[in-house]
């Protein structure tokens, strides 16, 4: 690969890995690193690129696991910090404390799917692809990739409609 194809590739999967990085980490300037690294790396492995069958699959797994990394890697929220952030009129402790507790019931939600609508949802919500290409990569019809997208959302809906219910009855 020549530097003249290298930027045609880049160029065209820059908007779609940005995308993925910014839904994953939850900051541009970290999905800029993010893809910014892959470009990198898609660059020093260029004589090996055409082994890849899909070099867009292959360089959305590489932006995930980076923004994945990215995020483990941040600095705990300090002291300091969550006493500016009071301050400036951010959310007290025990919001983001119900925020927390909302977001790993609809966590521990999704993990009781099956593994193809946790798959699909996870392609299409979180990955951002389309229903096309989640149908292409699972091997599987576009019809199917949308019932089961609707019936993971209907049961996230109905599972997560109890949780609320059953946290407003104990308060």
């Amino acid at each position: 690969m020549d530097i003249v194809e290298y930027k045609k590739i880049v160029v065209a999967l820059r908007p779609s890995l940005l995308a993925v990085a910014h839904r994953i980490t939850g900051n541009v300037q970290d999905a800029e690193d993010v893809v910014q690294d892959v470009c990198l790396k898609i660059w020093h492995f260029r004589d090996q690129v055409d082994q890849y069958k899909n070099l867009e699959a292959y360089s959305t797994t590489m932006v995930k696991n980076l923004s994945i990394d990215k995020i483990r890697s941040r600095k705990p929220f300090g002291d300091e910090e969550e006493l500016i952030g009071w301050e400036a009129g951010e959310q007290l402790p025990d919001s983001l404390l119900e925020e927390k507790e909302e977001r790993d019931a609809i966590r521990r939600i999704i993990e009781m799917l099956p593994p193809l609508q946790q798959r699909i949802l996870q392609m299409k919500d979180i990955e951002g692809y389309e229903t096309g290409e989640i149908s292409e990569a699972m091997g599987i019809a576009a019809e199917a990739v949308r019932n089961n997208l609707s019936r993971a959302r209907k049961r996230i809906r109905q599972l997560y409609l109890i949780y609320h219910q059953n946290q407003q009855a104990r308060k």
